[in-house]
């Protein structure tokens, strides 16, 4: 058997050296993007039959009096009542503002009859208090909290800013009717050193729950029926719609992602090298090897294997007249 030549020893060290520098260069390739991997967002949204009612944080710079508030149901009946919810004031020496909370856990209900539809709310203002404070204009600003929002939970950096440029803050004016109505939102964020997203398995999601609001304001009705006396600003509070859009962060390259791009990547390279150098057990002569020693290699593959029963003078060789041409010019 003919040995190989010093060209083909040299060009299967080149192949398999490149293979080698090729393989260690994509997988560290691999190994950077998992480092900057930067999770794509997958949004879902879920429609739902009730929806709990936000808490809300009340502060003027001015001292206010909650006069009323009333439930409307779905069937327009309206049921007062719910001041009960609503705390005392209190004053912030530090932002020099009075502030009271509501907080209930009431539901708004989507198809009852009798379920929750609005919140209306009717307050009195010291004007005059609170017009000096801000810039001329007497109002009250609501800040809306969920209800399951925890706020010794740390969040992310990149949630915490997206929240506050939402602008949750609505101001109710007075002299002014404000109808607000919020939409629900939920941010499922990944913990930055998550070992399990990381790996490839299900992430722990952190969950940012946020409102997201949206006002109209009309000119106020200084005498409608059944208003508190003194009343001299009004805010009802009623949900957009009953579906909450929820956010969730998702990896793009995780550990598992990379050991099956590597062992595809793996798999392509060593088919590649059996089949240009051979393989114990599928081809130990391999394409180039054949090419090398035996130039005639190509026409006899050519060859149909009707002809393979044929002697050598009865094979119709005008078929490879072409083949052969260009072969014998390696002589």
């Amino acid at each position: 058997m003919k040995k190989d030549s010093v060209n083909l020893i040299i060009f299967r060290h080149f192949a398999y050296a490149f293979a080698i520098l090729s393989s260690l260069l994509y997988l560290s390739y691999l190994i950077y993007q998992l480092a900057t991997d930067y999770p794509l967002l997958n949004i879902k949204y879920d429609f739902l039959d009730t929806i709990h009612v936000p808490n809300i944080k009340m502060c003027s710079p001015g001292y206010f009096e909650m006069l009323a508030c009333d439930y409307k149901l779905n069937n327009n009946i309206e049921i007062p009542g719910c001041l009960r919810y609503i705390s005392n004031i209190t004053y912030n020496s530090g932002d020099q503002r009075y502030c009271r909370t509501f907080n209930s856990g009431l539901k708004y209900v989507r198809e009852k009859p009798d379920g929750l539809n609005k919140l209306k709310f009717y307050f009195k203002i010291n004007t005059t208090e609170a017009e000096a404070e801000e810039l001329g204009v007497a109002l009250i600003t609501l800040d809306f909290i969920p209800h399951n929002f925890n706020p010794l939970l740390k969040m992310d950096k990149a949630v915490e800013l997206r929240l506050q440029l939402q602008g949750i803050f609505v101001p109710a004016i007075v002299d002014r009717v404000s109808l607000v109505k919020f939409r629900t939102k939920i941010y499922n964020s990944i913990p930055p050193w998550n070992f399990g997203s990381i790996f490839g398995l299900p992430p722990t999601y952190h969950s940012t729950p946020s409102i997201e609001c949206l006002v109209n304001y009309f000119e106020f009705n200084k005498n409608p029926f059944n208003m508190p006396i003194g009343t001299n600003g009004y805010f009802s509070i009623s949900p957009g719609d009953f579906i909450v859009e929820e956010t969730s962060e998702k990896r793009t390259t995780t550990i598992l992602s990379i050991f099956g791009s590597a062992g595809g990547a793996f798999g392509i390279v060593m088919s590649t090298l059996a089949f240009l150098f051979g393989s114990p057990r599928l081809d130990p002569w391999g394409f180039v090897r054949r090419i090398s020693i035996d130039k005639w290699y190509l026409l006899r593959t050519f060859i149909p294997q009707d002809d393979d029963n044929l002697l050598n003078d009865e094979i119709d060789l005008k078929k490879y007249l072409v083949i052969h041409k260009n072969l014998s010019k390696l002589e």
